[in-house]
């Protein structure tokens, strides 16, 4: 679970938790790189993956 606050990819800042279930968490966030104040509001996806097999999991 990511912690309001944090930061992800150098861009959306996390305000809260939105909702959770099987495939992930869902939070909602700020864009930081929208320069407009204040920041708006977007929705970010949390996937969890379904194997920790690092052959089955890729990096996008």
């Amino acid at each position: 679970m990511l912690q309001s606050g944090a930061i992800i990819r150098s861009r959306y800042k996390i305000v809260r938790l939105l909702g959770s279930g099987g495939f992930g968490e869902t939070y909602l966030a700020e864009d930081l790189d929208i320069p407009t104040s204040p920041k708006p509001k977007c929705v970010v996806k949390h996937l969890r993956p379904q194997s920790s097999d690092s052959a089955v999991i890729q990096i996008a």
